[in-house]
């Protein structure tokens, strides 16, 4: 049976103490438990939401009288656009949910929502050759797209998924905790998703999550669907930059490709595919290939700078936590638009 992923957090001393206090009385970290065959799988940890959510006012209560329920519940679409010329207005878009158009009660373009971005290294030994030209790009990347109201965080994995760097818009504190990338272990891609988006839930903004990694999982606790269903949750778009084998369809693991496109076609991302795979080849085809990995990265940092935020209330006022399908359109023709599948419905 395969090892459950952990998931590790490098913590101020604060927030250490804090934890500790938390923690029930004679709780003690467990440890890796490989070799014992009749381990069960273990749920990853869950992590602290980097913001706190804010506490009920205080003061008396009103008394009790017939409750009328109000359906607030706002529903957010992020939707990248392509194509076209000139910006576009809340009255170009169209909603529609489960097939039936929706009133657009919100919107704001990409300068005016911040961005929370989570960064997921796959560390693994499958991509060791690769990690440093992965740094390289990976670095120029933040330079380019983070603005002082956006925040990033970086994660790695590996049979374990760890935080290297929390929230912050400081570039270069994600540039040193690159550093601290080395490759190990086996690959938990799908625990790391799951941590990432509830990692994520609860931070202001546009919620993204970049994976950097071949797409193979080999000792996740968490299944594919478990893992899309918390970002969809967590209102997550997945992209993905795709370092794995692509010349040898021999050496191609075609399921791990599938499954990057599964996770970011379910969310309104996308797969980037450098059409050269770096630390593969000779000296003179790997500078090429980091040129090639760098202008992925230059691609999916147009994507997230031309994109909508989209807010409606939905007209289905079930509660029935149920999968609404969604789909987003631009009025004017010449334009393309990604967007997420659908959303889960709250429930009660």
């Amino acid at each position: 049976m395969r090892s459950p992923a952990r998931f590790y957090v490098r913590w101020s001393p604060v927030a250490a103490f804090l934890l500790a206090v938390a923690l029930p009385a004679g709780l003690a970290p467990g440890q890796s438990g490989r070799g014992r065959s009749d381990e069960k799988r273990q749920r990853p940890v869950k992590p602290v939401p980097p913001t706190p959510l804010p506490a009920p006012p205080g003061g008396p209560q009103a008394p009790k009288a017939e409750t009328i329920r109000i359906n607030s519940d706002l529903v957010t679409v992020i939707v990248s656009v392509s194509g076209g010329a000139g910006a576009l207005g809340e009255s170009d878009f169209e909603v529609l949910e489960d097939g039936v158009p929706q009133t657009i009660s919100n919107f704001a373009r990409d300068e005016q929502v911040p961005l929370r971005l989570i960064m997921l290294f796959d560390t693994s030994m499958s991509v060791a050759q690769r990690l440093g030209f992965e740094r390289r790009a990976a670095a120029r990347f933040l330079e380019r797209v983070m603005r002082p109201q956006d925040r990033a965080a970086l994660f790695a994995f590996a049979t374990e998924v760890a935080v290297l760097q929390d929230f912050t818009n400081q570039v270069p504190l994600l540039v040193n905790a690159m550093r601290q990338l080395h490759a190990r272990g086996a690959t938990s891609l799908y625990d790391a998703i799951y941590l990432a988006s509830d990692y994520v839930r609860a931070a202001p903004g546009r919620h993204v999550v970049i994976i950097v990694s071949d797409g193979g999982d080999t000792t996740s606790a968490k299944p594919l669907r478990e893992a899309l269903a918390a970002a969809q949750q967590a209102d997550a778009m997945i992209f993905a930059v795709f370092t794995g084998y692509q010349a040898s369809q021999n050496l191609r693991d075609l399921a791990a490709e599938r499954a990057l496109g599964t996770l970011t076609g379910e969310t309104g991302g996308e797969v980037y595919y450098p059409r050269v795979t770096p630390g593969l080849h000779g000296e003179e085809i790997d500078e090429q290939s980091l040129n090639e990995l760098d202008a992925a990265f230059a691609r999916l940092a147009e994507q997230l700078r031309t994109q909508y935020t989209l807010g409606y209330y939905s007209t289905n006022d079930a509660r029935d936590g149920g999968f609404r399908k969604l789909a987003v359109r631009v009025k004017q023709p010449g334009y393309a638009t990604r967007a997420r599948a659908g959303y889960y419905a709250p429930k009660g």
